[in-house]
């Protein structure tokens, strides 16, 4: 036995911070060499013993286990035992595998280290499910020891022995650190040890005295976030070196939010890509999942890529092509933005790796620089992953085909970066030790496995030195008295915690020894020693809770009943963007105006372009002026604009020399001749302009369903009065004030007395023309027709066509009554059309005219401003981020509450 302490610490948290603080006050005293304090969790120390004393000989080597099951490998066991136990079960395709191991794993480890008893003494409450677990655990240890592993609370005991009846050495003293409850299993290790004559102390980390704490209500947990972090920088303000700590109950759930308003509370620069990783006066005790990396996650992509070679999703290699992470990132930076638009245009939503390839190379081919990502897509396309291997050869492929894709990019990484990947490096290292319990598996399998091990690793950039602000879960410990503590999320239905018992033990089993999570009396009393701990942690406490989560109420802990409340609580603080927005903090400058269309410039976009002017100026200025358009969204078989311009040239090809005397003069086998005909030439006729053949398949059912379509309209066009279609489709080309408009008119009709009848088909759900009495006509390509394109004919009616299998109807205006069928005349629609605005028919023409050109003047003066009627008119604009209506909302609301 020698003399050396020993500080046995709950967490590797903190047993790093106690070395730390160690080290800080051996410097401070003046020392210019000290011995390191040994601060090591349990399981670290006793694993060290264990192979200290195999090395002695003192542990034959054949009672030592080949391996140790670490969590991942120890969950894929008990996978594996399930799956074999449940393989002759009629409903095994039903059960969550992964969930069953889950609890079955969390069982067996409560038996073991919280002397749970199932077994024979208490048959009578055993439950089938308990039956089942204590078949299943059977299994599971024939299992282990057949491949000779162990698992971790196995091992424990086992370790137990080593220091009860091997002569290992051990130091004088132990002092344990930061443990709020010990478990039936750690207890007899205590003995053990006190047995050998080590002192088992406890190493103080709190104030002897308790604080005075307050407590605080907010209106809901981001309420909370913001005072918590204001309140941490005025900490700051009134003592830089101060020491603090925000404690969250629910750490994971509130991260994200909880850092964002930290760096724009306490490092705005940071913003800033160079200042990205910057060291921070903050670190959070929970890190986030390894696969969420944007690194590890473009590597995980990459891999998938290869196992799902004939069934690639889009938009995952939309996502891989826009990463930094791979290939010619930046050199080609430009030309692969240039492959994601063309793939989005030319491609179908679901694509295959040589398609991409054989786009790439087209790209490539047109004198761009794309040749390093053409590479490595070969490299990708060549990788051969058929047949099973074992995870450790899996391993090395992986490793080889992410560097043949060129990760992680050409530009050098960042310290993130770096340990990102050495992270990336050690999960790739466990997956290789998986091969005792997989055997060999196939590369969907090994991916998948890969994937869910990177998602159950939590990685967390190391911070520089110790921040002066921590950001912890409840059953973290401090390694020293803070100077104040912050604990938010104080709420009745978080803490104390819920009781969760197993489900595959029995409750009463788990009650009697006080398991984890086993009743609300258990969890009582551990959230009590939590509470008691925190009180000495510093000599300011600040507790806080919520009023509302949502729409439900909500209510404070009962630990905090009795505790004051704060007398001078502090503001929540305020983001970077709201503060930005302030309006003393503004310098407004009316730029709505921008360059007015000169001399000789072209600006086209038919009446795509005096639609979006008339509904927002912007929208029309950066759309049709500037260019900026939305990249398309693509789809497997044919969107809603394709079958819109599939619907127009089927019902092109059957009205084109016919009228309404030829369709009623159709008998019904005549009709349906006819109906095939036009849906056959139709279709020819667009696919002839597809950049991608369509399926056979496919094409069978869209012709079915234009047949049903076709024969449902024409049989409601039979209602009408005679008439002639004059133009079908028919290109127009005009000119508005200056401005070029291209239009195609879907269709003309002439009556009997050479009034022409104008149409527009629709396919959509929402279809009004209530803006043709407006000045701001926002669906103006009817008028334009009537007023501008056909201004030499004499108008009857004007009209959308709305063209549905659940609809069939016109929608419009006409001159005289009756003209079409469920079409007002300018008489009946009084209610829309005012009679002291609109006094005859002609009228409503020249409305037309005057209000489009006076749009059209709009655009070539360069009127550009961010107004509408209603957000909802915007539902389809193509630039709509463009027009940043969340900061103009938030400069509304500021303004208005600074007036009011």
């Amino acid at each position: 036995m020698n003399g050396e302490t020993l500080v046995l610490c709950s967490t590797p948290r903190l047993a790093r911070n106690l070395r730390l603080a160690h080290s800080r006050d051996q410097a401070a005293q003046g020392f210019k060499q000290w011995r390191p304090l040994q601060a090591l969790t349990l399981n670290q120390w006793l694993d060290a013993l264990y192979t200290q004393a195999q090395l002695m000989g003192l542990i034959p080597a054949e009672h030592a286990p080949r391996l140790v099951l670490g969590p991942t490998q120890e969950r894929i066991l008990w996978e594996r035992t399930i799956e074999s136990e449940l393989a002759e079960n009629p409903a095994e395709a039903l059960f969550d595998r992964a969930g069953l191991a889950a609890a079955a794993m969390e069982a067996h480890r409560l038996m073991q280290e919280w002397s749970v008893d199932a077994g024979t003494d208490h048959t009578h409450e055993q439950t089938q499910e308990t039956r089942q677990f204590l078949r299943w655990r059977n299994a599971f240890r024939a299992a282990c020891r057949k491949l000779e592993v162990q698992d971790v609370a196995s091992q424990f005991d086992a370790q137990i022995e080593c220091v009860r009846h091997f002569s290992v050495p051990l130091p004088a003293c132990i002092h344990l650190a930061g443990f709020d409850r010990n478990t039936p299993q750690e207890k007899r290790l205590f003995a053990a040890l006190q047995q050998r004559g080590v002192e088992v102390l406890t190493w103080p980390l709190g104030l002897p005295q308790a604080a005075d704490a307050v407590q605080i209500a907010y209106d809901d947990a981001e309420a909370e976030c913001r005072a918590a972090v204001a309140w941490a920088h005025t900490q700051f303000a009134n003592n830089p070196e101060a020491r603090l700590a925000i404690v969250v109950p629910e750490l994971g759930a509130l991260r994200a939010g909880l850092s964002a308003i930290l760096d724009d509370v306490l490092h705005p620069e940071s913003l800033q890509p160079a200042h990205a990783e910057m060291p921070r006066r903050y670190d959070f005790s929970l890190g986030t999942p390894l696969a969420t990396h944007p690194m590890i996650a473009i590597a995980l992509s990459l891999l998938r890529l290869v196992t799902q070679r004939y069934r690639i999703a889009q938009p995952e290699f939309c996502t891989l092509l826009a990463s930094v992470y791979w290939s010619a990132s930046e050199s080609e930076a430009d030309t692969r933005a240039r492959l994601d638009a063309e793939m989005r245009r030319k491609l179908g939503a679901t694509l295959h790796i040589e398609q991409l390839l054989r786009l790439a190379r087209q790209v490539q081919g047109e004198g761009t620089s794309l040749s390093r990502l053409v590479l490595h897509l070969e490299n990708v396309a060549a990788a051969d992953w058929r047949g099973r291997n074992a995870p450790s050869a899996w391993s090395a492929q992986f490793s080889a085909l992410l560097k043949a894709s060129g990760w992680p990019g050409e530009r050098s990484i960042s310290s993130h970066e770096y340990q990102a990947r050495q992270s990336w490096s050690e999960a790739l290292a466990d997956f290789a030790r998986l091969d005792l319990l997989l055997g060999t598996i196939p590369a969907t399998e090994a991916v998948s496995r890969l994937a869910r091990l990177c998602q159950e690793r939590i990685f967390q950039p190391e911070a520089v030195g110790e921040p002066q602000l921590q950001v912890m879960g409840m059953l973290e410990a401090q390694s020293a008295p803070l100077d104040a503590v912050w604990v938010m999320g104080m709420n009745d239905h978080a803490w104390p915690p819920p009781a969760r018992p197993n489900p595959l033990l029995p409750a009463e089993a788990q009650r009697r020894v006080g398991a984890p999570n086993s009743c609300s009396r258990v969890q009582a009393e551990f959230a009590q020693a939590i509470h008691a701990r925190l009180l000495h942690s510093a000599p300011e406490i600040v507790f806080s809770w919520s009023h509302k989560d949502g729409e439900r109420e909500l209510r404070p802990s009962p630990l905090l009943a009795g505790m004051p409340e704060w007398k001078a609580p502090v503001e929540p603080a305020h983001t970077m963007a709201e503060r930005l927005a302030q309006p003393a903090s503004m310098q407004h400058i009316d730029d709505h105006i921008a360059p007015p269309v000169a001399e000789g410039e072209k600006v086209r976009g038919g009446a795509g372009l005096l639609k979006a002017q008339a509904i927002c100026p912007a929208w029309a200025y950066y759309r049709y002026r500037l260019g900026a358009r939305a990249l398309e969204e693509p789809v497997d078989g044919l969107d809603s604009m394709d079958r819109g311009t599939l619907l127009h040239a089927v019902l092109q090809c059957f009205w084109q020399g016919r009228g309404s005397a030829a369709l009623q003069a159709m008998d019904e086998a005549t009709l349906q001749a006819a109906l095939l005909d036009a849906v056959e030439r139709g279709v020819a006729q667009f696919c002839q302009n597809q950049d991608k053949a369509l399926p056979e398949h496919f094409l069978a059912l869209e012709k079915q369903r234009l047949q049903f379509l076709l024969a449902a309209w024409l049989e409601f066009e039979r209602g009408r009065s005679s008439f002639t279609v004059e133009e079908c489709e028919r290109k127009v080309a005009l000119n508005i004030e200056g401005i070029a408009v291209d239009l195609t008119l879907d269709r003309v009709d002439a009556l009997d007395d050479g009034r022409l009848v104008v149409i527009d088909y629709k396919t959509g759900g929402t279809v009004s023309h209530k803006s043709w009495a407006e000045t701001r006509i926002s669906e103006p390509q009817l008028p334009i027709y009537a007023a501008l394109a056909l201004a030499d004919g004499e108008i009857a009616a004007v009209c959308f066509a709305k063209v549905r299998a659940d609809e069939q109807r016109f929608i419009g205006i006409a001159h005289l009554p009756e003209t079409l069928p469920g079409v007002d005349c300018l008489e009946e629609a009084r209610k829309l059309f005012l009679e002291e605005t609109f006094p005859d028919w002609p009228s409503v023409l020249n409305h037309w005219k005057t209000c489009l050109a006076a749009i059209a003047n709009e655009i070539k003066a360069g009127e550009a401003a961010v107004k509408f009627a209603s957000e909802d008119d915007l539902a389809y604009c193509e630039v709509k981020p463009l027009l940043r209506l969340p900061e103009r909302k938030l400069q509304f609301e500021r303004e208005a509450g600074s007036h009011g």
